[in-house]
């Protein structure tokens, strides 16, 4: 007979994490190796700094770039959430999640700003 837990814990389920940690992964596995792509034209001579400029300027990349951040704010949020919560002690937790929290929020914002200012 399977026995029946008595405290799930404040998430009560993992699923939801589990999910947008799952999701987050799908969008990065598409979008970062574009990224590295431009990269690599960057570093071999192919694509030059006015070219890719020109590239990033467009609607479509800074809606991608917009995503490609999401999703690694999400993917990063989830996994350094269960990091802090296994290995740091209960009165601590609170506090690193916050700092991760704010750390990533000024991060988020400044890459927005500089993609979405960038241009005319």
């Amino acid at each position: 007979m399977v026995r029946q837990t008595r405290d799930l814990g404040s998430a009560h389920s993992g699923f939801k994490d589990w999910y947008w940690q799952r999701l987050s992964a799908v969008v990065l596995a598409v979008l970062l190796p574009a990224a590295f792509v431009l990269l690599w034209g960057v570093y071999t001579g192919a694509l030059d700094q006015l070219a890719l400029l020109d590239y990033l300027d467009s609607f479509v990349s800074r809606l991608l770039h917009t995503l490609l951040i999401i999703a690694l704010m999400i993917h990063a949020y989830m996994g350094l959430k269960v990091i802090i919560e296994d290995y740091i002690h209960t009165g601590l937790r609170v506090f690193f999640i916050a700092v991760m929290l704010v750390m990533m929020s000024l991060f988020g914002m400044w890459w927005l700003a500089l993609i979405w200012a960038w241009g005319g």
